[in-house]
C-alpha cells in the first residue's frame, strides 16, 4: 500500500469572483457548496491537511466551513493574483508536508481524480504531476516539497507557476485522464450553469 501521509491540499479561495458575479465558494455544487465539495475531494482524495486560502469575504467562507477541520491562510494581497494565494497556502502548510496539491475553488474535482494523481505522484516520486486531457494540462497539480523554495520565489510579475513548470517540464509526471473535468474552470456564471447541466447538481 502506498503511504499518502503528509500531503497538503492548497485550496485557493481568496479572489473577488468578479466575472462570476457572486462568491464562487458558496455556489451550490453536487448537493453542497463548491468550497465544501473541494475540501472533501482533497481530504478524501488523500491529503493529510487542507489549507484554505482566504481573502475577499473571508468570514463568509470561514462560517461555511465552521464544522470542517482545515487550516486557514489569510492573503491580504489577494488582489495581486493567484501566485500570492499559492505562496500564502504553502507558507501556512505543515513543515512535514511532502508535497502540495494545488486546486482552485472554481475547479471542482472528484475524489477519484485527486486520489489517482496522488497515487501516481507518490509511486514515481515525482517533482511535479499534472493531469492531461486531450494533450492539455489540467488541475490539480501536485508539487513535491523539494520545489517549495522555488515556488515561494516566483512572482506575478514574471511568469508565475509557469516558470517552475517550464524549468522542470522534462521531469513532469503527465497523467492521462479520460475525464474532461480535469480541465474545468468555472470563471463565469454561464460556465458554471453549463457545468452543472453537464455534471449534474
Amino acid at each position: 500500500m502506498i503511504e499518502r501521509c503528509c500531503y497538503s491540499g492548497i485550496l485557493t479561495a481568496a479572489g473577488y469572483s468578479s466575472r462570476m458575479g457572486s462568491l464562487k465558494a458558496l455556489l451550490p455544487w453536487k448537493g453542497t457548496t463548491l468550497i465544501r465539495h473541494q475540501v472533501s475531494a482533497l481530504k478524501d482524495g488523500g491529503c493529510s491537511e487542507v489549507v484554505v486560502v482566504v481573502g475577499y469575504r473571508s468570514q463568509d467562507i470561514r462560517s461555511e466551513l465552521s464544522d470542517q477541520e482545515v487550516v486557514y491562510a489569510e492573503n491580504p494581497n489577494y488582489q495581486s493574483g493567484r501566485v500570492s494565494s499559492i505562496k500564502a497556502g504553502i507558507n501556512a502548510s505543515s513543515t512535514k508536508s511532502r508535497g502540495f496539491v494545488l486546486l482552485g475553488v472554481d475547479q471542482p474535482r472528484t475524489i477519484s481524480i485527486v486520489s489517482e494523481l496522488l497515487r501516481t505522484h507518490i509511486e514515481h516520486d515525482s517533482l511535479l504531476t499534472s493531469p492531461r486531457y486531450e494533450g492539455r494540462g489540467g488541475h490539480p497539480v501536485i508539487f513535491s516539497s523539494r520545489l517549495r523554495d522555488e515556488i515561494l520565489s516566483i512572482s506575478e510579475k514574471n511568469r508565475g507557476l509557469r516558470e517552475v513548470f517550464d524549468r522542470h517540464r522534462p521531469d513532469m509526471n503527465k497523467v492521462i485522464s479520460s475525464d474532461p473535468i480535469v480541465r474545468l474552470d468555472l470563471n463565469t456564471y454561464q460556465q458554471y450553469e453549463q457545468a452543472r447541466e453537464f455534471y449534474g447538481t
